[in-house]
């Protein structure tokens, strides 16, 4: 969460292999709230759309297939069992940080 804060001027999202821990971990930025997510499971997507992302492992940005609406399994920073739903540009977030788990970079 502290390096999320610390560049919340140029990121919304990371992943915590992104910085060298190798944990299923992402950190959001939606608004004024900072969450993180232990273990997320995108269990139900719908609106399926093409839009373009950027990246901190990359320059410029990249064409890619996003979901408007998702459904996501989860374990909150206390380690307690969670559902949320989630839509627009959180839920694009969300699916941009979990792609970092198999290593995939947009």
């Amino acid at each position: 969460m502290d390096t999320l804060k610390a560049n919340l001027d140029r990121c919304v999202g990371m992943a915590a292999n992104m910085i060298g821990v190798k944990k299923q971990i992402i950190v959001v930025a939606a608004g004024p709230f900072v969450f993180p997510m232990v273990n997320p499971v995108i269990t139900k997507k719908s609106g399926k759309y093409e839009t373009e992302e950027s990246c901190l492992s990359l320059d410029g940005v990249r064409p890619c297939v996003r979901y408007d609406e998702i459904e996501v399994d989860f374990l909150d920073q206390n380690f307690k069992p969670q559902h949320g739903k989630y839509s627009g540009f959180t839920a694009q977030i969300i699916q941009h940080e979990i792609q970092h788990f198999s290593g995939e970079l947009i």
